[in-house]
């Protein structure tokens, strides 16, 4: 059976993230620089994926061509049954908005608005506005619950971490990639949001993958992929 390259409808959770010989490089000059060494492995749904390895090895690249940011040079990512790397752009808009969670270590926040009305935003982004109580029921969780009328400006480093992650869980992500999710959060907090992931992944049927070089993260995880030099 083919493998369809048409957009995805509908809640697809369940469906694993499969890497088929991707590699990835880039050119300077008309030289050929590889960034990613090619990889074969496969995400499975319901488990929390921890991708290591040294700081040259290309995680980050990695984690682009997953969330559709770079088509790779190399390979195919399928999701289930669906091509996503021959997807069209107008294609890879629309998985992304319908099914793709994401956590970035730096978090785009408007100053005016209060870390209830982002979740908020974040919720109407997405079309669902049912994800406002999924994503307050978060930040609670994740000890922010006194915090829900507080602007930017009156959060930690750790604080805007953890709405970020608030804001990616809140629509129920199909498929959900972290980059370094607790690089500002202290070892207790560290630990609750590794196991807050976890939880996620098994009881939403989620694929989450998080980049991390952190040791409790690591040992929360259900699979880690220790990558190689390219």
């Amino acid at each position: 059976m083919p493998v369809s390259a048409d957009p995805v409808s509908g809640d697809e959770a369940g469906r694993p993230l499969v890497l088929d010989g991707v590699g990835h490089s880039v050119f300077d000059r008309g030289v050929e620089k590889p960034v990613l060494a090619l990889l074969s492995h496969t995400f499975d749904a319901g488990r929390f994926h921890v991708v290591g390895g040294p700081g040259d090895v290309g995680k980050r690249a990695l984690l682009s061509i997953l969330s559709l940011g770079v088509r790779p040079t190399r390979g195919t990512v399928r999701w289930g049954e669906h091509d996503l790397s021959g997807f069209r752009p107008a294609q890879q808009a629309d998985w992304r908005r319908r099914h793709l969670g994401l956590i970035v270590q730096t978090s785009r926040l408007v100053g005016v608005m209060t870390v209830r009305e982002h979740i908020r935003l974040a919720a109407s982004i997405r079309g669902k506005p049912e994800a406002l109580a999924e994503g307050l029921a978060t930040l609670v969780a994740l000890g922010m619950g006194e915090k829900l009328r507080q602007l930017p400006a009156q959060l930690s480093g750790g604080d805007k971490q953890r709405l970020a992650i608030a804001q990616a869980l809140c629509a129920r992500p199909a498929v959900l990639i972290a980059d370094e999710p607790t690089a500002a959060l202290d070892r207790s907090t560290t630990a609750l949001v590794s196991r807050t992931l976890r939880a996620f992944a098994r009881d939403r049927g989620a694929v989450v993958i998080c980049v991390s070089h952190d040791r409790v993260v690591m040992d929360s995880a259900d699979n880690v992929l220790i990558l190689d030099k390219a």
